[in-house]
């Protein structure tokens, strides 16, 4: 074999080698790359369930002192005030109903003994949802404040003036349930609000996280016939949402 021949062989041999590296290279460089983009999506999971168990942790501690509070609330209000839902585990709302507010049928005027209870309880009712909320936002949740209206599954009369049906056709609708739930709560949103005029922090807090909701007869309370008078009832909803 001639001297020139070996000489290519050689550099083909050479080349090939050289090829073998660069792959090889390559190839490490690839895994250390997977390895590390592994790793980071571990730590940014493990980041994130953290973020959540925080922001679990905080809602919960926030609505349990809040119910402690408003406890001793009603209580100092001679416990005829409001009724709290139970916080089982994992619960991140509070529900507030006020007690015995039933509005009579076709009617959406705030009852007149519960202006006089807004008189007494409005203030430090709202100071303590407002302070909860706080402390879900500062855990990182998305709270939220919802005052909702809520019928019985009778069907509403639909030219009731006083909650702002003014069609002047005489019939019955669900429409007109859903409407009148939301009048109702209207109607409690701005009698209460008239309570804060003197509370700056109380009517900041108010004006800025309470939203109005009428859900007609779609949520009844629990354990109850839908007909029920009871279910002509209002309350306020209290959330911490988790921001992931």
């Amino acid at each position: 074999m001639s001297a020139s021949g070996d000489g290519s062989e050689k550099s083909l041999a050479d080349l090939m080698a050289g090829v073998a590296v660069v792959f090889l290279l390559l190839a490490v460089i690839f895994i250390l790359e997977a390895h590390e983009q592994r790793e980071a999506a571990i730590r940014d999971k493990e980041a994130a369930i953290e973020k959540v168990d925080s922001q679990k942790e905080g809602v919960q501690e926030s609505l349990i002192a809040l119910r402690e509070d408003l406890i001793s609330l009603d209580a100092m209000l001679d416990g005829g005030f409001i009724a709290l839902s139970g916080l089982d585990g994992g619960v991140n709302a509070l529900e507030i109903e006020f007690k015995n507010m039933q509005f009579g049928l076709g009617q959406c005027r705030t009852p007149l003994a519960y202006v006089e209870q807004f008189e007494r309880g409005a203030v430090p009712l709202i100071h303590r949802v407002c302070q909860a909320v706080e402390a879900m936002r500062d855990a990182g949740a998305e709270p939220s404040i919802i005052l909702e209206g809520h019928t019985d599954d009778r069907p509403f009369l639909g030219t009731s003036w006083e909650c702002g049906v003014r069609e002047g056709v005489a019939r019955y609708s669900f429409e007109n349930n859903v409407r009148a739930s939301a009048a109702r709560a209207q109607e409690v949103f701005f009698t209460v609000r008239n309570q804060l005029r003197d509370a700056g922090y109380e009517r900041d807090c108010f004006d800025s996280n309470f939203v109005v909701s009428g859900r007609g007869q779609t949520a009844p309370r629990p354990g109850t016939d839908g007909s029920e008078p009871e279910n002509r009832r209002l309350v306020i909803r209290v959330r911490g949402d988790l921001r992931l």
